[in-house]
């Protein structure tokens, strides 16, 4: 009688102090990266945030910025700044702060993959994300982090409104990607292709219309009650809702120089709006003076770089090409089970297709102004999440022969995750001896 009941608690047991030991590992290797690779305050956006959660600590939260940066991040980071710190001072507390806080983003989203997958396999997705991503982005007072986990709660929960939408559901969906919105002007793209992914399911489902019509305007009006603040004060001083520097100015320019000394010379609101309209950069602008072969070439260019700049055994890209090559191999193997999965929730399907595919698309766009992998790893966690529960669905009976033993296939991809976030433990170890 007892035996039975003990085995379950073992198991948990044993899966906590994996967690435990994954995560301090993981913290040992992030400080330690942190205190070698110390960056100053100019790498990055670092003082940008840094200043302006020192303005909103000096003006008692009062003080509205450029619309470059959005305010969920610079508010933490105000809560740790004290009166009287140098900038060196309050950096060096804002990079302890950042690892610090992804430890806490880690356990999170293990209890996330903990919801949708076995143990073994949610410990292999919590290293790769702890080593293959997280380790080289916490040692920075940079945003990535924290948007990569609340960017994926919102991806989350707007996929399982195709699976089994629920009024409550709907609320949090559209509460949480308010919230990645002010935490990163980068989920716009993201809530249209839902909207449009859902309301064009709608069309197609006549009789469960009207309800579905509601999840539909609940998740929006949720979004809008959450931002609105924000997005009422950037229509009062901007003219426009959703203005934001970069969207609005430098991703339509040709390179980092040109937005740097466009931004330098008009960044404030009297400057730029004190310019003729056909010499603000803008997608007007930008049709007029280049070639549909000049345009098709930026978005060829920049999706080279995006896919060649990291394919190394170093960092995230190893456990991308994994459940790429996994998938494409059991969707081919499997094309009756493949299209029998498409079938059950095309709506689901779609929406991933225009996800990855429309901010692949985008990042290669503004790969030529920002030469950094930190804007496509926002997608990482939707990918993996996204791409497993695709493999593990095909391969639900599949086993893997390895030494003379059976092992079933989601446990085999869960041991080949770990050894390949193994690789990046063993080569940030060394800063641990340094």
């Amino acid at each position: 009688m007892v035996v039975p009941a003990a085995a379950p608690f073992l198991r948990r047991r044993t899966v906590a102090l994996l967690v435990l030991l994954i995560l301090a590992v993981y913290g040992f290797e992030a400080h330690a990266r942190r205190r070698e690779k110390s960056t100053p305050a100019t790498l990055g956006d670092q003082s940008a945030y840094l200043g302006y959660a020192r303005h909103l600590y000096e003006s008692n939260y009062t003080v509205v910025e450029d619309r470059n940066r959005m305010p969920v991040y610079p508010f933490l980071l105000s809560l740790i700044y004290r009166p009287g710190m140098t900038e060196t001072e309050f950096l060096v507390r804002a990079q302890i702060f950042a690892v610090n806080l992804s430890i806490v983003l880690l356990l999170l989203l293990f209890l996330i993959f903990r919801r949708f997958f076995p143990p073994l396999y949610s410990l292999g997705l919590l290293a790769a994300t702890a080593f293959g991503v997280f380790v080289y982005r916490a040692d920075r007072a940079q945003v990535e982090p924290l948007f990569y986990v609340v960017s994926f709660c919102a991806f989350v929960l707007l996929l399982r409104m195709f699976v089994r939408p629920r009024w409550w559901l709907a609320i949090l969906a559209g509460a949480m990607t308010g919230l990645a919105h002010l935490t990163k002007a980068s989920v716009l793209p993201a809530l249209v292709i839902w909207a449009v992914v859902f309301g064009g399911q709608i069309l197609f489902s006549f009789r469960r219309a009207p309800w579905r019509l509601g999840m539909l305007a609940l998740v929006l009006g949720t979004f809008l009650a959450v931002v609105f603040p924000y997005i009422q004060t950037s229509k009062r001083i901007y003219d426009a809702y959703f203005y934001n520097v970069n969207s609005t100015f430098v991703i339509w320019c040709d390179s980092s120089t040109e937005a740097y000394e466009f931004l330098s010379a008009h960044g404030d609101k009297d400057q730029w709006r004190a310019l003729p309209e056909d010499q603000l950069p803008s997608m007007a602008k930008y049709w007029r003076e280049h070639s549909v072969a000049q345009i098709v070439r930026r978005i060829v260019r920049g999706s080279v770089r995006l896919a060649i700049r990291k394919a190394q055994a170093i960092g995230y890209s190893k456990f991308v090409l994994a459940l790429l090559i996994a998938g494409a191999i059991l969707a081919a193997r499997r094309s009756r089970e493949a299209r029998e999965l498409f079938a059950q929730n095309p709506g689901a399907a779609i929406f991933c297709g225009f996800f990855f595919a429309g901010y692949f698309l985008l990042y290669a766009w503004y790969d030529t102004i920002i030469n950094d992998a930190r804007f496509v790893l926002s997608i990482f966690l939707p990918f993996v999440f996204a791409g497993s529960l695709l493999v593990l669905r095909l391969a639900r009976d599949r086993v893997v022969s390895f030494a003379g033993r059976q092992i079933p296939f989601d446990q085999f991809f869960a041991v080949l995750f770990s050894g390949f976030a193994l690789i990046d433990v063993l080569y940030n170890a060394r800063s641990l001896f340094r």
